[in-house]
């Protein structure tokens, strides 16, 4: 696992394929001046890979609560590249309905105004599809689900995801708001942090796959290749 080469493959996705936002004076804020599908995938690429680093750094100092929700995100944005560019270049009117959703929380949105979501379960069919054959695809859509509540319970601090930090050596027992002090506990959920590097490894691959960008995808599964060795 290398975050940084992670960083490097994002920065070489984003400039091949959607450039730099622009500087809005008046919103003291950079955002990119199309509103497009391709700019919706890397983006939320971007904060999958920013999730990676994070999740290293919240094991390390054994903060496993943070790290659920953030794999959770990690999830759903992965997810929602596979959604997006599905059939590309084609869109449907789901993927359409996503990218104006995406689009409609800019700094300056109308908090009042009604956005039209795409439910979680359309999303995870794109993925189902892509991962497998039709006639696994209802029971692979059943276990991203399962993932997904799984750590949503991270998300919405729910009993037994905040009871996990609660503990010591006997009598000394305490909810460890400072990260879990165990360094066997964090060398088990460094399996999640690698696991969630090699999911956005796959989901750029995907990227780079979609909007043909050739000689990344073949770096990108070098780097890949190289991890199985």
């Amino acid at each position: 696992m290398d975050v940084h080469l992670l960083s490097a493959f994002i920065e070489k996705l984003r400039a091949q394929s959607i450039g730099n936002p622009v500087w809005v004076e008046s919103k003291e804020a950079f955002e990119y001046s199309t509103q497009t599908v391709e700019v919706v995938a890397v983006l939320k690429s971007v904060r999958a890979a920013q999730g990676v680093h994070a999740l290293d750094l919240l094991c390390r100092n054994g903060l496993f609560i943070d790290m659920g929700a953030i794999y959770r995100c990690i999830d759903d944005c992965n997810s929602e590249v596979y959604f997006l560019l599905e059939n590309y270049p084609n869109q449907s009117n789901d993927v359409q309905k996503f990218v104006k959703a995406f689009f409609s929380t800019t700094i300056d949105s109308d908090l009042s105004a009604k956005t039209e979501y795409i439910l979680v379960k359309k999303i995870h069919g794109a993925v189902a599809r892509i991962i497998t054959d039709m006639e696994q695809h209802e029971l692979t859509r059943g276990k991203l689900q399962r993932v997904y509540k799984t750590f949503c319970g991270y998300t919405h601090a729910n009993y037994s995801h905040i009871m996990e930090i609660y503990g010591g050596t006997y009598p000394d027992l305490t909810f460890n708001i400072q990260g879990v002090p165990s360094l066997h506990q964090r060398d088990m959920r460094m399996k999640f942090v690698e696991q969630a590097y090699l999911s956005v490894l796959y989901s750029l691959l995907f990227i780079a796959q979609k909007l043909k960008l050739n000689d990344l995808f073949l770096e990108i599964w070098a780097h890949h290749e190289s991890l199985t060795v």
